[in-house]
């Protein structure tokens, strides 16, 4: 199980006159957090520095972290322990920063940035994904209401539904519940169910 941000969201904070802007999104893979990052720093082009970090993998094993010019660990160090801090991965996040005149020191810098990623990841919300048996599962019209009920009671997410001659149910089920499940689709139709194993993959719970 792991959690990543559900929204592109932004904040604000002005510090002795220095202003820094946080942006968070959600990433899955290092291209599209550098995309990200291009994009931000292409908008605001005239800002003094845009230092980031981003977590990636089901294990936020996998970092990257950038200072941009400001004096090093002062930074994107700081975003990054403000990324791992919230718990989550597959996490971007990029901070503004527009000097104001006066020095903050790196002090100064360190919490200023650490403070700005923070106020963007706690604008954001949580999604939860868990590892899962994705099934097909083909039926008769009227089970498809038992079955969702089935489903939910097992923690499982409907991923689709298509009613043609009955119905075809494709389901994410944690691992973990996958047997029980199996078993209540087969109490809920006396076994006329047909089952197709799809893949394992994460899928976003709640």
């Amino acid at each position: 199980m792991y959690y990543t941000v559900r929204r592109e969201t932004k904040a604000e904070l002005s510090i002795k006159h220095s202003k820094f802007i946080a942006f968070c999104a959600s990433v899955s893979d290092p291209d599209e957090a550098d995309l990200f990052v291009k994009r931000i720093k292409k908008e605001y082009s005239d800002a003094t520095h845009a230092p980031y970090a981003y977590v990636l993998g089901e294990r936020g094993d996998k970092t990257r972290a950038s200072d941009d010019g400001e004096p090093s660990g002062t930074s994107g160090a700081p975003i990054l322990e403000a990324i791992k801090g919230e718990g989550v991965t597959n996490t971007v996040v990029v901070v503004v920063r527009y000097f104001g005149g006066i020095k903050l020191g790196t002090g100064g810098l360190t919490r200023a940035y650490a403070d700005s990623a923070l106020s963007a990841l706690r604008a954001n919300e949580k999604d939860e994904y868990e590892k899962c048996a994705v099934l097909s599962i083909a039926s008769d019209y009227a089970s498809a209401s038992t079955l969702q009920n089935r489903l939910f009671a097992n923690s499982g997410v409907l991923l689709d539904v298509v009613y043609v001659d009955g119905a075809v149910l494709t389901v994410g089920i944690p691992i973990e519940k996958e047997s029980a499940f199996l078993s209540a689709v087969a109490d809920a139709t006396s076994g006329k169910a047909v089952i197709t194993r799809l893949e394992e993959r994460y899928c976003r719970m709640k």
